[in-house]
């Protein structure tokens, strides 16, 4: 019987290469997002790894009726306002668009659905150890992160009512690009930002380095997006396994740390020098955000293929055109 999955957020980053991935394993892919961005000129290319395709809010009757049309599948819950700062400035925004519409989603999937929801990293608190999934590590310090972990607890108090067998992804930095899917231009994501400025001939902003690391700058865990998308496949395979009620949250990263020092240098290696400019912290940034990914490596046996920075720097300035 033909694998079915629904990923919401398809449009984006994630959400594109996971449909990709998807569409190579032989599932047939459902694609739901409210973001035509055809002004990017991307939407043919980011339709050609979905069967079909729905521009439709998650809260919708039209997702609703996706969901019932394909009620065998799995639903990969990707859709998601997903930016530090702004989470700050206007945080009803988060709370309606990443744990609002998710309950109105859940009320929608129906009992005996497997649901793998993209999560994320800033659900831990300010720590100077790497991250495990234990749930005294779990104090957001910026409102995205509190969004995030507030959609985690709904699905564990709701999974066994309704046998879903489901699994909260926890990603750190994501990184890489896969062929023709990446990141699109503009967007604030470390590499990305440094791609943009080489190409602009732009001043590359370092948002702080009075943080209390070894050079001062913050330090990530980057994860390449390949072994994401891997890693939420894998998962679903699992879940297809599951006999009873499941629920389960996972980190998603390399256990590498790098500073934001470390990649610019590492960037200038492989491309030559850019200007760089000492900005002010970012609020809600953690100064140290490292994954301790023992756990799904152990349960799942997944292993991660594309841990590599250089890997990852070159994928996507590939992708790029670089």
């Amino acid at each position: 019987m033909e694998k079915r999955a629904i990923v919401t957020g398809y449009f984006g980053y994630i959400g594109n290469v996971l449909t990709k991935l998807l569409k190579e394993n032989d599932y047939y892919v459902v694609g739901i997002d409210t973001d035509s961005r055809s002004v990017y000129d991307i939407y043919d290319k980011r339709n050609k790894y979905v069967d079909e395709s729905f521009l439709c809010d998650i809260k919708s009757t039209r997702t609703n009726a996706i969901l019932d049309r394909f009620e065998d599948a799995t639903v990969f819950h990707l859709a998601a306002s997903s930016l530090l700062g702004p989470s700050a400035f206007d945080p009803l925004l988060y709370f309606n668009n990443n744990t609002a519409k998710t309950t109105s989603l859940m009320n929608n999937i129906g009992k005996d659905r497997r649901f793998i929801f993209a999560s994320t990293a800033a659900t831990y608190a300010i720590t100077d150890i790497a991250c495990y999934e234990d749930i005294s590590f779990l104090v957001p310090p910026n409102n995205y992160g509190l969004s995030k972990l507030m959609t985690e607890q709904m699905i564990r108090s709701c999974y066994d009512k309704m046998n879903w067998k489901s699994v909260a992804f926890r990603f750190f930095n994501v990184a890489g690009a896969y062929e023709d899917v990446g990141q699109l231009p503009n967007t604030p994501h470390i590499l990305n930002r440094l791609i943009d400025c080489y190409k602009n001939s732009e001043t590359f902003i370092i948002n702080g380095n009075d943080y209390m690391t070894p050079d001062g700058t913050c330090i990530r865990d980057y994860v390449h997006v390949i072994d994401i998308a891997r890693a939420m496949i894998h998962m679903d395979n699992i879940l297809r396994q599951t006999e009873f009620p499941y629920f389960n949250s996972y980190n998603l990263g390399s256990s590498k740390g790098f500073s934001v020092n470390q990649i610019v240098n590492k960037f200038q290696e492989l491309v030559g020098n850019i200007k760089t400019e000492i900005g002010p912290r970012r609020e809600g940034d953690p100064q140290y955000l490292v994954a301790n990914n023992d756990k799904f490596i152990r349960e799942t046996g997944f292993n991660y293929l594309h841990d590599d920075l250089d890997y990852m720097i070159n994928s996507a300035m590939e992708y790029r055109k670089i």
